[in-house]
């Protein structure tokens, strides 16, 4: 009885004293086909589509209009970043960087620098443009008003896919280390690793002190507070849409994701965050109770579940299936399940 006590205890507290931080996304467009990056200016966002090799935009006010296309025949684009009305592209299937004039006519990128190995993401600081080379395993940067720009090298890497700056420190994912690590823009330092444990970590942006990173095996946005001598990872934003986030981007208060396999371009809203996220806590719902063959959840936040007898013993864990979990395997009795941070009692029949 003493042990059931406590751990009962244990998961109304943990439930009661969750601190509610995350973000929900909700799908903005659909019918994309493979989006990963994504760069905006004004009302206008440009998306990347992987494999149909080319570059469209959107009017982020009129999110029902369907994309047009800006430029075509661009080799599996992985990376975008936008200086003075040109648009610069990762074209990762031909290992180069192009450039495309938004002033000009026509849509066909200009070849801007060839002989590189698998470029990703991309990113300005000042004139430089950084850049994320998985194949050759380094960060380098190149200055764009050169005519002839020349590569030089910043940091070695392990795979890098995306870059983020902020102030005088440039961070980036490393997809197949299962970390972020940063490095200074002001030294010739080593990088140093600031997290790790991810599920193949691509996409990465920020929210004031906060770095948000995709999960994209995980199915979830991470984030972690940069101004944490040890920071600690927590979930940022979910979404029971996500398959495969993989792109993300800020624009003042809102984070848009793009989803790799479902094809949809995600968004959230930060500035709500302290309200609406105690608010749909309380509209979290597990039914029916009792329950015979199957459980409905709604309004989770995780895709993760596990339940446990009244002893405190895990007796079964899975992935929730639209929207349902199959408790036809219990026998008669009461149990917990825990979603997330989310704890409910319910009785099998």
């Amino acid at each position: 009885m003493k042990k059931q006590f406590y751990f009962i205890l244990f998961l109304l507290l943990l439930s009661g004293s969750k601190m509610q931080s995350q973000a929900t996304a909700t799908v903005f467009i659909t019918d994309l086909s493979s989006p990963n990056p994504m760069v905006i200016d004004g009302h206008t966002m440009y998306i990347g589509l992987y494999e149909l090799n080319k570059i469209v935009k959107i009017n982020l006010s009129q999110p029902g209009l369907p994309p047009t296309d800006v430029v075509t025949g661009v080799n599996r684009p992985y990376g975008l970043a936008l200086k003075d009305h040109t648009l610069y592209i990762s074209e990762f299937g031909a290992n180069r960087i192009s450039k495309f004039n938004l002033n000009g006519s026509g849509t066909s990128a200009e070849i801007m620098l060839s002989n590189i190995s698998s470029p990703i993401g991309l990113e300005f600081s000042g004139n430089d443009l950084y850049i994320a080379l998985e194949g050759d395993n380094k960060i380098a940067k190149i200055d764009v008003t050169q005519p002839n720009p020349q590569v030089k090298d910043i940091a070695s890497a392990a795979s890098p896919f995306d870059i983020e700056i902020v102030g005088n420190d440039l961070y980036f994912t490393e997809r197949f280390q299962g970390k972020v690590s940063k490095v200074s823009l002001n030294s010739s330092g080593a990088p140093t690793t600031v997290v790790q444990g991810l599920s193949y970590p691509s996409g990465i942006s920020h929210y004031g002190n906060e770095i948000f990173v995709c999960e994209a095996d995980a199915a979830k946005v991470s984030k972690f507070n940069i101004t944490q001598p040890n920071p600690v990872l927590s979930v940022g934003i979910a979404s029971s849409e996500f398959i495969y986030p993989s792109g993300i981007i800020t624009k003042e208060k809102t984070i848009f994701v793009s989803d790799f396999f479902s094809g949809s371009l995600l968004k959230t809203d930060l500035a709500a965050l302290s309200v609406s996220e105690q608010t749909n806590k309380n509209k979290i719902s597990v039914y029916p109770n009792p329950a015979k063959e199957y459980l409905t959840v709604a309004n989770v936040k995780s895709k993760d579940y596990k339940i446990f007898d009244m002893a405190g013993n895990l007796i079964v864990s899975g992935r929730i299936e639209r929207n349902t979990v199959n408790v036809s395997q219990l026998i008669k009795g009461n149990y917990i399940i825990q979603i997330g941070d989310v704890i409910k009692k319910f009785i099998k029949n």
